[in-house]
């Protein structure tokens, strides 16, 4: 009686070794999640402080905290009214809503001379339907991230513009 439970144990335990592990790995995404994932994220061939400095020239809302050396930006938290609105609407959509922008910044290895940064941006935005219910999470179309990453692109090349005219002495056009 004694060998029939101590070989089911041993048994037991065989098979929750072999089949366990294979419970927690994680699923491949899917392509739709990928290509969400892909389009919140822009590498930029820039040096590191340079595009820091660019996301906050191009950030209009009050930074709520940041961290250089982390390499993170959140903004506080935007009413939906207050917001930004895509340019073919005239009224955001969930007026009960509001939302926060986290820029995320990661050091790549020079390639060509050239330092890569990639640059993530987070738009999470909550919807309140009354003071009992819970906030409900809704999906970014990333309407405002695209327009984000082009003024933080636009800013690097207009630095790299008047770093090159400095270099050359070409005075300004206003002078």
């Amino acid at each position: 009686m004694l060998q029939k439970i101590s070989n089911f144990v041993i048994g037991l335990t065989l098979a929750g070794a072999l089949t366990g592990c294979s419970l927690f790995e994680r699923q491949p995404d899917s392509a739709d999640k990928i290509i969400q994932k892909a389009s919140k994220q822009k590498i930029f061939y820039a040096p590191y402080d340079l595009v820091w400095k660019a996301a906050h020239l191009s950030i209009k809302y009050t930074i709520a905290s940041e961290n250089q050396d982390f390499g993170v930006i959140e903004t506080d938290y935007v009413k939906a009214v207050d917001g930004w609105l895509p340019p073919d609407k005239t009224k955001p959509e969930y007026k009960s809503g509001r939302y926060k922008l986290i820029f995320t910044f990661a050091k790549g290895k020079k390639v060509d001379g050239r330092e890569p940064v990639r640059l993530t941006i987070e738009k999470k935005i909550e919807i309140f339907r009354d003071f009992i219910s819970e906030k409900q999470i809704v999906p970014s179309d990333g309407l405002e991230e695209s327009v984000l990453f082009y003024r933080i692109e636009r800013e690097i090349i207009i630095a790299n513009a008047l770093k090159k005219s400095a270099e050359a002495n070409i005075p300004p056009l206003n002078q």
